[in-house]
């Protein structure tokens, strides 16, 4: 039998190496892996890579010589993860394993260091580990981390570093002015409660960072942040929890981090004017910038967006955020609503950002509108078959056709809870003022609340839909319509504008039979089933309505099933030959989900 043998290089960091399964060869006979004993010993080493080096030295160190001398006499690097589940970093550790192969540890993952060995203190990691990486410090004190840092200094190769203090802030300047001193640090992230607001003082040091990413998992004020790019000229990506401004210092620092492309801040406290001020100063050359705010409407006026943009980040190729308003009382159209459909000008449309509404309904709180600007994606029923790769794949130029010369905003529904009548009625007319001033083309609506007729009032008054997505089931007590609801149903069925049917949730029979009568003009149709057979009886009816001209238009279906597999495509293709459902077409499987087509997009 032949071995491969991983071959380690302690001057290469073991991220930079692709981990790939070495093909086995063994002897002659071509004798079949059939007891673990057979397997090569770069098969464990892959094994190994996954597992935490304190379970990795306790299973296989004493199990038998082979795997003595895989553990304890090669260079296979060592990882330590200890988890809050996992036993405490034992004197038993510390004595056979950290201490003697030292050496060796490439991470040092502690996700509480208060379970560590009373022998063990994180002072004693210095230059003797000069294989670690990566060190992961979860609940650890601020003066221990204090402590700490100088040591790490020594490290010839720590890259990463991600810490999260237990207890409060204090001095951030010190804190940081120690982080940046860590010589080959590519990758920082810092967690923390703020209790009280420290200022961050500018640093009394020429030295700058290495960092490239930074995450700063707290509330950080502008004033501290242009502290921290000031010291980090490398920085390429920057992830920010919170970021306040602070009355305190007015003064603006213009400085220009000509390498930051990556700006995320989950929840941006500053008014427009002060962000538009922080992206003019610094992030010239940025490309993505996500963020989430609210209280300030100026985030919503599309014109000073797009001049702030051509002007300051040219070079912005994502742009995705979030406004939130909260609703009191009733739904009510105010100014900022007027220029809402300047974000479907040529500006928009040409780097394909839409507009999303999304409206949060809650029994116990306030209700909300979320307007986001976001990326168009690509959608689920934009595929075609690609004859060189046999693979379905995205059609590349379909969107761009079906939206050009249109505008193509979202309306989401997201219902939380149930209201009153008079609440409804002013979401009723809200929907019609917006809709008369952008024209949304999709509506994404979670139905767990609202009955049928409810729906189909929706429809009516969106009269530009093209898709329609569901996310739950209708509730059992509206399924059935009488008299002058079935009159509208039909009304709304006739002339509304629906192509695209998504299903997310929704597998019973009546509810698939009322959405397709409402549907009439469907193309394509995708449910999320919960099992093959779902998708058995799904093919075998939505075929034979549309057989019957019930949905004459349509000519795609997705199944979406979980563990979907090439046996489950091969029965349906069975079933649709057998019963001769469909003539010249097309089934494919993409991962989880099977596609059916028989006739060409219009």
């Amino acid at each position: 039998m032949t071995q491969v043998k991983r071959q380690l290089s302690e001057h290469v960091s073991s991220d930079e190496k692709t981990k790939k399964l070495r093909n086995l060869t063994f002897d002659k006979n071509n004798i079949e892996v059939s007891c673990i004993e057979h397997l090569s010993n770069e098969i464990f080493y892959e094994i190994f890579d996954y597992l935490d080096g304190c379970d990795t030295f306790d299973i296989f160190s004493n199990l038998n010589i082979r795997f003595q001398r895989l553990i304890l006499h090669s260079l296979l690097p060592i990882k330590i993860y200890r988890s809050i589940s996992s036993n405490q970093i034992t004197e038993y550790h510390y004595q056979k394993l950290i201490i003697p192969y030292r050496h060796r540890i490439i991470s040092f993952h502690m996700h509480d260091t208060s379970y560590m060995s009373l022998n063990f203190s994180l002072y004693m990691i210095d230059a003797s580990f000069n294989r670690l990486e990566s060190i992961v410090f979860y609940r650890i004190q601020y003066d221990v981390l204090i402590s700490l840092l100088p040591n790490l200094i020594t490290l010839p190769r720590l890259f990463a570093l991600n810490t999260g203090l237990s207890d409060q802030l204090r001095n951030f300047s010190k804190l940081y002015g120690l982080i940046f001193c860590l010589p080959l640090l590519k990758y920082n992230k810092l967690s923390a409660f703020r209790n009280f607001s420290p200022i961050l003082l500018p640093y009394e040091t020429n030295a700058y960072s290495s960092i490239e990413h930074l995450v700063i998992d707290y509330e950080c004020f502008v004033h501290e942040l242009t502290v921290i790019l000031s010291c980090t000229p490398r920085l390429s990506h920057l992830t920010c929890k919170c970021l306040s401004s602070n009355s305190i210092i007015k003064r603006a620092i213009s400085i220009n981090i000509s390498n930051l492309r990556y700006l995320s801040i989950n929840v941006c406290y500053l008014k427009f004017h002060e962000l538009e001020t922080l992206i003019k100063n610094s992030f010239f050359h940025i490309r993505v910038l996500r963020f989430t705010t609210s209280w300030d409407t100026s985030y919503l006026d599309a014109d000073r967006w797009e001049k702030l943009i051509s002007q300051y980040i040219p070079y912005l190729r994502i742009l995705n955020f979030k406004y939130t308003d909260d609703i009191y009382n009733q739904f009510t159209l105010k100014p900022y609503h007027l220029n809402l459909n300047r974000f479907l000008s040529p500006f928009w449309i040409q780097r394909r950002w839409f507009l999303e509404l999304k409206v949060s309904l809650n029994y116990f709180l306030c209700a909300s509108i979320t307007y986001s600007i976001q990326p168009l994606k690509k959608q689920w029923y934009e595929w075609q078959d690609d004859a060189d790769s046999k693979q379905f794949i995205i059609c590349p130029t379909l969107a761009e056709k079906k939206y050009n010369n249109t505008s193509f905003s979202h309306l989401h529904f997201t219902i939380d809870g149930p209201q009153n009548v008079e609440y409804y009625q002013s979401l009723q007319e809200y929907i019609c003022s917006i809709d008369a001033l952008v024209q949304f083309t999709s509506l994404h609506i979670d139905l767990c609340y609202f009955s049928i007729p409810i729906l189909i009032k929706f429809i009516n008054m969106l009269p530009n839909l093209d898709s329609l997505t569901i996310t739950s089931k209708f509730p059992g007590k509206t399924k059935i319509l009488f008299g002058t609801q079935i009159n509208m149903l039909r009304f709304v069925s006739s002339n509304n504008k629906i192509t695209k049917v998504n299903l997310e949730q929704i597998t019973e029979l009546d509810q698939i039979h009322i959405l397709m009568d409402l549907c009439f003009h469907m193309c394509d149709l995708k449910v999320k089933c919960r099992n093959i057979f779902d998708g058995t009886w799904l093919i075998r009816y939505i075929l034979n309505k549309r057989n019957t001209n019930f949905i004459p238009h349509l000519c795609s279906i997705c199944l979406w099933i979980s563990k979907a597999n090439d046996e489950m495509m091969n029965n349906f293709k069975i079933i649709i030959d057998t019963e001769k459902l469909i003539d010249n077409y097309t089934i494919k499987r993409v991962c989880d989900k099977i596609y059916l087509q028989w006739n060409e997009h219009v």
